[in-house]
């Protein structure tokens, strides 16, 4: 092809040369380009030869700290360019054991650990060796403990491996790595290694640890990302070892997620002062609120309907959860202290509670059916909660598990069927209280109530209730997209742990409507 001035187009030339074949008879280029395309080759396989082979360099040359000509070990995880031998790599990792090595070979760089280069992480004395170390009468670092019990040491997988006087191993999940250290160990090994922010897998007898910083990605990456324990912690051994310590981030994560909580909300150090229900739980910091965020007046210098409770109330049903195979075996941390509701009490009310299968006298609705679905092999159909309905976030101590089937403006999405005879199952119910004074204005979410009769809508919309203001009461729908996505992944844990892990959503959910709120002009 041809330009106007009788010339090759460009895209021709180019065409030759990017897409040439063995078989095709292109031109070859002219003296000047063959030069230029050969020092653009050898650029590049000097810099990919320099990014591959830099340590090479570092090899000829002395280390920077003894002065020994050959330095073979570099590190992944520091900055800059390095080269050392074994005994200078174990001095710049003194206060920095979770980074990766690796050892030139001859032929290329392998993986190595600063334990093979012998490193010993020394606990107690801010990182260097007990000096009572020497005159200890027994070589054992856990003899002090006796003849007592470890509920969590089969489940740690290998045993205490002894190597020196008052030396052991320890396996460390960190976020870069799982590393195996050999430890050594001075008095209060526990609170040594909490010091050293190390979380111990076991109670009297620990040989692996869990680093305060996977433990803090591992909350974030579940709250952010929805992301599975097993996810988690596959990442890890694919991208660094092979060893299972999968149970024990199960059961770390828990304890952790347990402290967190109790520190963010002041009984952290208060050991005399234990979180009552809903203590362990944020609430909406817009929504009236006596004693927090109105005068002492208010009464007298507000509308009864400018200070009235806005509540809305829906169901999940895909929130389920299976029975469990050994009920008796589950051990709760925070029960009844966050969101979800305290379970023994509400499990009393279900058992005396007399349970109606109301047929639905408006439109066929999902919540009244789904209510009175039996399913066998569920413990629970799915979850029931409150929130602000003009904020979205979620009341303390008021979320339900469903297994049968002043003022305050309830929104429900089938409020004219669970009206008709609240007030009686109230009355009914030894463990349900109404308080004298309040009154239940029952209504329905805008989105709804274009499914029901026509006798709903003047009854129960939002438009003719004195109060109400601008809100569709549809904001618990909102809240339930990104729910979803933990359910499945929630609906074979244990109890416990499943209401934890959807208080700790829920609680999440509400600090981010805290931290993100706008003042009001």
């Amino acid at each position: 092809m041809k330009s106007r001035r009788g010339k090759d187009s460009w895209k021709e030339i180019n065409t030759s040369f990017v897409y040439e074949d063995s078989d095709s008879e292109a031109e070859p280029a002219s003296p000047s380009k063959q030069k230029h395309h050969q020092n653009i080759e050898d650029n590049l396989l000097v810099e990919y030869d320099g990014f591959w082979t830099g340590g090479l360099k570092g090899i000829q040359r002395k280390t920077k700290d003894c002065g020994v000509e050959g330095g073979f070990i570099r590190c992944l995880s520091c900055s800059g360019e390095h080269a050392w031998c074994p005994s200078c790599a174990v001095k710049a990792h003194q206060w920095n054991p979770f980074h990766n090595l690796q050892l030139w070979n001859g032929k290329f760089y392998e993986s190595t650990t600063l334990q093979d280069q012998g490193y010993v992480m020394y606990l107690g004395h801010g990182g260097h060796r007990c000096p009572c170390l020497s005159q200890q009468s027994t070589p054992s670092p856990w003899s002090d403990l006796g003849a007592m019990e470890d509920v969590f040491a089969d489940g740690e997988g290998e045993k205490i491996y002894e190597t020196q006087s008052g030396v052991s191993n320890l396996v460390v999940v960190h976020s870069t790595g799982i590393y195996s250290h050999h430890v050594s160990w001075c008095q209060d090994r526990h609170l040594h290694l909490l010091k050293a922010k190390l979380f111990p897998a076991s109670i009297t007898r620990p040989h692996s640890a869990f680093t305060f910083d996977v433990l803090d990605n591992f909350l974030i990456d579940a709250l952010e990302c929805k992301l599975r324990a097993m996810s988690f912690y596959q990442k890890l051994r694919i991208l660094y070892d092979k060893k299972d310590h999968y149970c024990e981030l199960m059961r770390v994560s828990r304890i952790w997620r347990d402290l967190v909580n109790r520190i963010r909300f002041g009984f952290g150090h208060e050991t005399d002062r234990s979180p009552g229900p809903g203590d362990l739980a944020l609430y909406c910091p817009a929504c009236p609120q006596p004693g927090i965020n109105l005068p002492p007046s208010w009464k007298d210098s507000y509308d009864d309907w400018l200070v009235m409770q806005r509540y809305v109330v829906d169901g999940n049903f895909t929130a389920q959860h299976m029975k469990m195979k050994t009920p008796e075996d589950d051990v709760s941390l925070a029960d009844g202290k966050g969101y979800m509701v305290t379970e023994e009490p509400y499990q009393t009310h279900i058992t005396e509670s007399v349970e109606e299968r109301e047929k639905s006298s408006c439109s066929n609705h999902r919540a009244v059916n789904a209510a009175n679905v039996q399913r066998i092999n569920l413990r629970a159909t799915g979850v029931g909660a409150t929130a602000c309905a003009r904020h979205g976030c979620f009341v303390p101590h008021a979320v339900v598990d469903f297994q049968k089937g002043e003022r305050a403006l309830i929104i429900y999405d089938v409020a004219c069927q669970w009206s008709i005879h609240f007030h009686e199952r109230v009355d009914w119910s030894y463990h349900l209280s109404l308080p004298q004074s309040i009154e239940i204005l029952p209504a329905i979410g805008k989105f709804h109530l274009s499914t029901h009769k026509l006798l709903c809508f003047p009854r129960f919309s939002l438009n003719f209730i004195t109060g109400a203001g601008h809100i569709d009461g549809e904001i618990l729908e909102t809240l339930w997209a990104p729910f979803n996505k933990i359910s499945p992944m929630a609906r074979s844990m244990t109890l416990a742990h499943r209401k934890e892990v959807l208080d700790d959503h829920m609680r999440d959910s509400n600090w981010k409507k805290l931290v993100g709120i706008g003042k009001s002009s």
